[in-house]
C-alpha cells in the first residue's frame, strides 16, 4: 500500500495489492471511485475502528494515519507533522538501515501530502512554515534515506510547489527572505527547486 489516507483525501498514485487478488487492486480512477463508493456504505464506527487499527503501525503508514486522526485540529496537526519532520533518523544497526531508508522516502511523501490536505486549506502561513521546516531537515532525510534519494527528492519538489501556493497569501518580502536564506545553504542539492516559490509569490 504505497499511499493511504493522503491527509483528508485519497491519492491515486499506485495503490496496489502486493501479491494479493487483483480484485483488490486500485490502479485507475474508476477503481478509486468504486472503492470510495463501497467504503461510503460502511458504518462510521466500523471505519473508525479500522482507521485506528492502521494507526498502530510503527512505520510511515501509522504516522500518516495518526496525523489524519488529529486533522480536525490545526494545532495538533502542525505538532504531529513537526514531530514527524524531526524524526527522520536511521538506526545504527546495519540490517535495519535499508528498510528505514525506504521508510524515510515514503514518510517525506506522506508528510507533504498531509500538509497539502490538512494544513494548507486552513492556514497558508502554517503550511509555509511546515514546508520550511521540511527543507531545513533535508540533511536528515538525504543522509538517512539510503538508496532512496529519488523518492525524497520528488517529495521536496512537491513541497516547493506547495510552498509557492502557500506563499501567494503571504507578504512577498517575507517569503523571498526565507527562501533566499534556505537556498543560500544547499548542501544536498534539493533546495534549488525553491526558485519557483519567489516567482509564485509575486504572480
Amino acid at each position: 500500500m504505497s499511499r493511504v489516507l493522503a491527509g483528508a483525501g485519497v491519492s491515486t498514485s499506485g495503490v496496489v495489492g502486493r501479491g494479493r487478488s487483483k480484485s483488490m487492486w486500485i490502479q485507475t480512477s474508476q477503481d478509486l471511485a468504486a472503492a470510495i463508493e463501497r467504503l461510503q456504505k460502511r458504518e462510521p464506527a466500523v471505519l473508525a475502528r479500522f482507521i485506528v487499527s492502521l494507526a498502530q503501525d510503527s512505520g510511515p503508514i501509522g504516522e500518516q494515519v495518526r496525523t489524519f486522526i488529529v486533522g480536525d485540529d490545526l494545532s495538533q496537526t502542525v505538532e504531529s507533522l513537526r514531530e514527524r519532520i524531526g524524526d527522520m533518523r536511521t538506526p545504527t544497526e546495519y540490517e535495519h538501515r535499508h528498510a528505514r531508508g525506504e521508510e524515510i522516502g515514503e514518510s517525506m511523501g506522506f508528510i507533504v501530502e498531509s500538509i497539502e490536505a490538512l494544513v494548507l486549506p486552513v492556514d497558508a502561513n502554517a503550511a509555509f512554515q511546515l514546508l520550511v521546516a521540511a527543507f531545513e531537515a533535508d540533511g536528515l532525510a538525504m543522509e538517512n534515506c539510503g538508496e532512496h534519494h529519488y523518492e525524497v527528492a520528488c517529495a521536496f519538489e512537491r513541497a516547493a510547489e506547495l510552498m509557492a501556493r502557500a506563499a501567494k497569501g503571504m507578504p512577498e518580502a517575507e517569503v523571498a527572505s526565507k527562501v533566499r536564506e534556505l537556498m543560500a545553504v544547499d548542501g544536498y542539492g534539493v533546495r534549488r527547486v525553491l526558485k519557483q516559490v519567489i516567482g509564485g509569490a509575486s504572480s
